[in-house]
């Protein structure tokens, strides 16, 4: 066990500062600044004629620890351990300088957290002329000291353990029962301890002229001279066996193992060794080597740290990835405390962890930041056990210490997802209910903002008319006020070119600025650090492809918005896009007031006029049903061709994937085809108007389109006539609807319906026909129930329910 005295704590340490001090500066020739600049990175303080601290340099503040406002006042002696307080050590290195015009001295003194640092230290009093050492001032022209510390700890540390290492040396070869030797580069002996000559036999002069081939049988000499050439060429240490030759013929087997002997520039000077008498103990010495050799090479391939304390809290073994991860030399690590390695915050659970390994014999799991020297925090994962001799008595404990970055990162993203999730769950609940897009917008916002994740959110309009694309500009916000920051925000959507990103709504893709507070962008960094967030998303809110606007979040975490929350985020800026949409085709439903657009095209972009087109005929949409984004089902009623002409041109259509004959009379035919591509529905849909009816005759159409009084008509013109460019604009004016309320509708109903009609469906209805997928009561039960048949209960119900779909899904009258 070694033990580093620089690491020792004084928890009985408080500074010795007068309640009543004045902080009254030395008016001197001189200040500290000019003397740091004298001393470098040494510790520089003035101090008063009674000794106490009048100004403190920052290089005391690095090497001490107090900061100015702390110390200044505070007595010379408050630096001392308590012993040497306790024996007045620090009033007569003081005396001593006034006496003798200065002072020095070494020794150990108390840092302002309780460690100790080697001191090497210089006092010098002040004169009343200012003048510094020169004579030594009686005490009535005294006016203070100029304190100069220097920190020796690691020169101090390194001289004891040089001291102790010498001595531990030659104690052990002393007491080595094994020969120990040492030779040159040139391979003369230089060194060898008094068994040498007791072994082989030959006096200390013959020894003098001697080489290590010559202690070896023949043999084994060409082993042994690829082990030396080894050893001094690139091998740090090996180990042979070859019999030892003594003066007397005699062969011993021996083991040698010698070692490269290198000075601090790494220059090889030699090679020493230790050869042991294997003679009885040749199978058991080969057990142990290659016990000894599986050890090592599993510690060797070991990922994770392996660490060994004694029962004092003192770091006796580790492995090379242990120092690796702190960052501590190895002179550094000898005697550091298991809570040094810990986080402030995690120190007391691992503590009491550790109280448990060493009290009760547990085997322990606990979770901790491991501290590096460089103040880095790394999760860690400990798993560490008691470790006793064969008698029982504890030596300390053991353990390995596996990072688990990756699974707390993994955990953190996790734990946001499901966050996320919650609320995407609960916006989307709103969004269903919402009336208009503000009250859309506006529960988005809040939604984000209310979470403790995140600081705030907001949401802007994209504006297609801006010169490079898309203009955003902030309109409804939570946890920050958009018009404030419209700038700031704005440089989140579309980035400066030095951000690593690339604009929401250019991209339509989610983008994100992690690590905002270390940003090389100066708002950015600015900014947040000012509202305690670091990092934002984009989401682009996109309605099949077209942006409508642009979400802006801001997080606490700096690593937020992982790959998997980008993903949702992206779907999530989609189902906003699709809920403003729909909200606005459902709002043109309810409106009383519309505005029509007439259009007139002869754009054979459009399925409907190439068909007309093709095929010579006029036809009219009666209706259209979307079963995906991109497929549509078309119900056509068709006149002046018949249907197996219009058949043959419809297969020429490469965007009809499917056609079938409704009906068919003398005059026209009634059809459903499915199409596949952009449509001009999809297209009205985007913007959230609707087809109300569409004729087409010999390729050219006429069209009636109905949209909300507060739709863009410029961009919705605009966009139709971008993408059927053979289309113009007849005419646009207000159209009134009369309001048609839920009596009305049950009295069209019951207008249409005969009574035995309406029987039969409200007998259905009631007794339990309908419900699914177990029905209570068949077809026979409720015939008998109406006293008629069961074909003709069947009539009336299928009359009645072509009747009320009729009323729901036709035009008014």
């Amino acid at each position: 066990m070694k033990e580093n005295p620089c690491k020792r704590t004084d928890s009985s340490h408080e500074a010795d500062r007068s309640d009543g001090y004045s902080d009254n500066s030395l008016d001197c020739q001189f200040d500290i600044c000019d003397l740091s600049d004298f001393v470098g990175d040494y510790a520089i303080t003035l101090l008063d004629a009674d000794g106490r601290v009048t100004a403190w340099n920052d290089g005391a503040r690095q090497l001490i620890g107090y900061d100015e406002a702390t110390i200044v006042g505070s007595h010379y002696r408050t630096c001392f351990p308590r012993e040497a307080r306790d024996s007045g050590r620090p009033e007569r290195i003081l005396e001593r300088a006034r006496a003798d015009g200065r002072a020095e001295d070494e020794g150990w003194r108390v840092r302002s957290d309780g460690s100790w640092f080697w001191a090497h230290e210089e006092l010098a009093p002040i004169r009343e002329d200012g003048a510094v050492g020169r004579d030594a001032p009686d005490k009535a022209d005294l006016r203070g000291y100029v304190w100069v510390v220097h920190d020796r700890t690691d020169d101090h540390e390194r001289e004891r353990r040089l001291r102790e290492e010498k001595h531990v040396v030659e104690r052990v070869v002393e007491a080595q029962p094994d020969i120990v030797y040492a030779f040159d580069t040139e391979r003369e002996f230089i060194e060898w301890s008094d068994r040498v000559p007791d072994v082989t036999g030959y006096t200390e002069s013959e020894l003098l002229e001697m080489e290590p081939l010559e202690f070896v049988a023949p043999a084994d000499r060409d082993r042994i001279e690829a082990a030396i050439d080894r050893v001094l060429e690139h091998e740090t240490s090996v180990t042979v066996e070859a019999a030892l030759l003594t003066a007397d013929g005699e062969r011993i087997p021996y083991e040698f193992n010698s070692a490269r002997v290198t000075d601090d520039e790494g220059t090889v000077l030699g090679f020493t060794g230790i050869g042991r008498d294997i003679s009885d103990r040749k199978a058991r010495e080969r057990e142990l080597r290659e016990e000894k050799a599986f050890t090592e090479s599993v510690l060797e391939a070991q990922p994770d740290i392996l660490y060994a304390f004694d029962t004092e809290g003192n770091l006796i073994d580790w492995n090379d990835q242990f120092q690796h991860v702190t960052g501590y030399e190895s002179a550094d690590l000898v005697g550091m405390h298991p809570l040094r390695f810990i986080a402030p915050k995690d120190r007391d659970h691992i503590g009491a962890a550790i109280d448990r390994i060493l009290e009760a014999g547990e085997r322990v799991t606990a979770e901790g930041r491991l501290l590096t020297r460089d103040g880095e925090r790394i999760p860690y994962e400990f798993n560490s056990a008691r470790i006793t001799d064969d008698d029982g008595t504890v030596l300390g404990f053991t353990g390995v210490g596996r990072d688990i970055s990756d699974r707390k990162a993994r955990e953190r993203e996790l734990e946001r997802l499901e966050r996320l999730n919650a609320i995407v769950r609960t916006i989307d609940e709103t969004m269903v209910a919402a009336d208009t897009r503000d009250e859309i917008e506006r529960a988005i916002v809040e939604a984000f903002a209310a979470a403790d994740a995140y600081r705030f959110a907001v949401i802007g309009r994209a504006d297609p008319g801006g010169m490079d694309g898309y203009a955003w500009t902030p309109e409804t916000g939570a946890g920050i006020d958009p018009p404030a920051n419209a700038d700031l925000l704005s440089s989140f959507v579309d980035p400066p070119a030095e951000a690593d990103g690339s604009p929401a709504l250019e991209s339509r893709s989610v983008q994100r600025y992690r690590a905002l507070p270390e940003s090389d962008i100066e708002a950015w960094r600015t900014h947040a650090a000012a509202h305690e967030y670091a990092s934002v998303a984009v989401v682009p809110i996109v309605a099949s492809d077209r942006p409508l606007g642009a979400l802006v979040i801001a997080a606490r975490e700096p690593s937020a918005f992982a790959d998997r929350e980008r993903e949702v985020l992206q779907e999530f800026g989609g189902t906003i896009g699709h809920a403003i949409n729909a909200m606005a085709v459902r709002r043109l439903l309810y409106l009383d007031t519309v505005v029509e657009l007439e259009l007139e095209s002869t754009d054979r972009g459009d399925v409907c006029i190439d068909l007309s087109w093709a095929a010579g005929c006029d036809l009219s949409i009666d209706h259209v049903l979307p079963l995906t984004d991109e497929v549509f089902v078309y119900y056509l009623t068709v006149s002046g061709i018949d249907p197996d002409t219009l058949r043959s041109a419809a297969t020429e259509a490469a965007a009809i994937t499917e056609l079938r004959l409704i009906d068919a009379d003398d005059d026209e035919s009634y059809w459903e085809i499915v199409v596949r591509g952009s449509t001009i529905t999809e297209l009205l849909g985007e913007y959230g108007a609707r087809l109300e009816s569409k004729v087409v005759r010999e390729g050219t159409a006429e069209l009636t389109v109905q949209t909300s009084p507060d739709s863009d008509l410029r961009e919705l013109v605009g966009a139709i006539t971008s993408a059927y460019p053979d289309t113009r604009l007849v005419s646009k004016r207000t159209v009134d609807r009369p309001v048609r309320t839920r009596g009305d509708f049950r009295r069209t109903v019951e207008s249409a319906l005969t009574e035995k009609q309406r029987l039969a469906l409200e007998a259905a209805y009631h007794g339990g026909y309908f419900e699914w997928p177990t029905r209570n009561s068949d077809a026979s039960e409720i015939a008998d129930r109406l006293d008629i048949a069961r074909q003709t209960f069947h009539q009336h119900l299928r009359v009645a329910q072509a009747k009320l779909l009729s009323a729901y899904f036709g035009d008014d009258e």
